[in-house]
């Protein structure tokens, strides 16, 4: 493990480094990103209509750049940067289409990706388990590997899903990925993880600068899907999946909800289930409950925050 001082510089140095890197580049291209053509279902949802919109083709680039430059080198890594910038470029593809992707083709593509970050887990670590209350299981690799894959897929689309209002998604993806990156120094034995989620922090200030609301710039598909990944291959560095349920929660139920109900709904023909709740539950928070958008985003953080909290206060009392 990297020794106290010397990772406190690589901290400070790797944060404001991908946020000065970042900043300029947003106002350097915000330009030449595509332009946003509005959501129809979502709530005010036209109002983004001709925004700048792809950011994260911008400062995903800075992140793996950056993470290379002061985290300690390791393949694993490598493999998982990789593999985020694979994503960004999906959705950055998506976002400048004219005609959004079909979902099966961006579901296979999203496949694709997480089963390439799973066989790269699998290839650096023996060990596989969840831990609840005190009790360890461990997981043969042929149960493991199913549901790791489902968490980064996951991941990748509930961050996706959530990321619908200014400044909500950046803001939760930065304690998300604080919180696990803390839990990770804290409790594991490996200082990489923990320096490159705050070089992707000092990304997501950056971005929010121009998201705060009322946005100038939106990450799009090119930044939610790869922060998404990264967050996956975090909560897998962890060594307990069930991890991902106090570290990104919130994350979870606003995009997870969604999806849960859409499945059920083309699966089940059923025109009841959940019938009464308007998913994300951003768009609920906003349209039903009369939360205005920055109520949205300190409410939905203020939670999150707690959730970290007591993900932290759980890892400590299981050594």
């Amino acid at each position: 493990m990297i020794a106290e001082a010397e990772l406190s510089f690589f901290v400070l140095v790797g944060l404001l480094l991908a946020f000065c890197i970042s900043v300029g580049l947003l106002v350097l291209l915000r330009d030449k990103l595509p332009q946003d053509h509005g959501r129809a279902f979502a709530v005010n949802g036209q109002l983004s209509r001709g925004k700048a919109r792809g950011a994260g083709v911008v400062f995903i680039p800075v992140f793996a750049a950056v993470t290379l430059l002061v985290c300690p080198f390791s393949w694993e890594l490598v493999a998982y940067l990789f593999l985020s910038l694979a994503a960004m470029l999906t959705g950055y593809l998506d976002d400048r289409s004219e005609l959004p992707w079909g979902e099966l083709k961006k579901g296979l593509l999203d496949l694709a990706i997480c089963l390439l970050a799973l066989i790269t887990y699998m290839n650096t670590h023996d060990e596989y388990a969840i831990s609840l209350f005190g009790l360890g299981i461990r997981l043969p690799w042929w149960l493991f590997a199913p549901i790791a894959l489902f968490v980064l897929w996951a991941f990748i689309n509930c961050c996706n899903c959530t990321d619908g209002v200014d400044g909500l998604f950046g803001t939760l993806a930065s304690i998300s990925l604080g919180g696990l990156g803390l839990a990770i120094y804290l409790f594991g034995e490996n200082s990489t993880f923990p320096l490159s989620a705050l070089v992707l922090i000092g990304c997501l200030l950056a971005y929010l600068l121009f998201n705060a609301s009322p946005s100038l710039i939106m990450m799009g598909d090119a930044g939610s899907r790869a922060i998404g990944l990264f967050m996956g291959v975090l909560v897998l560095q962890t060594g307990n999946l069930l991890l991902c349920l106090p570290f990104a929660l919130v994350i979870l139920l606003d995009g997870g909800l969604g999806l849960l109900k859409l499945a059920v709904m083309r699966v089940f023909k059923s025109k009841t289930f959940m019938a009464k709740l308007r998913t994300p539950l951003h768009d609920e928070a906003r349209k039903n409950r009369h939360w205005s958008d920055t109520q949205t985003v300190f409410r939905f953080a203020i939670v999150q925050l707690l959730c970290c909290a007591l993900g932290l206060l759980m890892m400590a009392g299981l050594r």
